[in-house]
C-alpha cells in the first residue's frame, strides 16, 4: 500500500468531488453542488462521509476505476503527443523565467 498526498486535479479542499469526477467522468461542479446541498441537510453525516471518502481515495488512490499510473488520460496518440508538446513548452518558458 503506498500513501500518495497528491489530490486529484482541479481539487479544491481534499479532492474527493473532483476523485469522483475524475474516476466516472461527472461533471465536478454538480458533484459540488449536490455536496454542498447534502452539507446543509445533514451537516455531520456530509462531514463524516467527506472525510472517510477522503481517506479512502488516499489509500486505495491507485485502484480507482479512470486512474492510469501513467497520469495522462488522454487515448488517442496524436493527443498524447500535442500533451508532451505542451508540457515541453511550459518547461520551455520556466527555464526562460528563471534565467532572466
Amino acid at each position: 500500500m503506498k500513501l500518495k498526498a497528491e489530490h486529484a486535479q482541479g481539487s479544491l479542499l481534499a479532492g474527493v468531488c473532483a476523485g469522483i469526477a475524475q474516476a466516472f467522468r461527472w461533471n465536478v461542479w454538480v458533484l459540488r453542488a449536490l455536496f454542498v446541498a447534502f452539507l446543509l441537510t445533514k451537516t455531520l453525516w456530509a462531514i463524516v462521509t467527506y472525510a472517510a471518502l477522503a481517506v479512502l481515495f488516499i489509500l486505495f488512490e491507485d485502484h480507482l476505476p479512470g486512474r492510469s499510473d501513467s497520469g495522462d488520460e488522454l487515448s488517442s496518440p496524436e493527443l498524447s503527443g500535442r500533451n508532451q508538446r505542451i508540457t515541453d513548452l511550459e518547461q520551455q518558458f520556466r527555464d526562460l523565467e528563471n534565467r532572466g
